[in-house]
């Protein structure tokens, strides 16, 4: 079992949605995709986001979360300490 579950509908709901999200929109999302009830996610998408701002691969201002390197289809990443090591565009296209 993975010790972070659901992270790869979480960056799709970043990558949907493309603005800062609440907790209970993100595991929406999860539940939706994952046809389960939002009280079944809740807290696995809870620990996913918690471990993604403490690791720095997101931000969290008044209970929204951001994803700090930028959205997969920017042209730009998001500027700040970390932008020279978040380079996403080549990394997750190749085209």
């Amino acid at each position: 079992m993975s010790r972070y579950l659901y992270a790869d509908h979480i960056l799709e709901a970043f990558n949907v949605f493309h603005r800062p999200l609440v907790l209970d929109e993100v595991a929406g999302y999860v539940a939706e995709m994952e046809a389960k009830s939002v009280d079944e996610v809740r807290l696995a998408v809870d620990n996913t986001l918690t471990a993604g701002w403490m690791h720095g691969f997101l931000t969290i201002e008044d209970g929204m979360f951001t994803l700090f390197c930028g959205y997969w289809d920017e042209e730009k990443p998001v500027e700040g300490k970390k932008s020279r090591r978040h380079l996403t565009k080549p990394m997750l296209r190749s085209s």
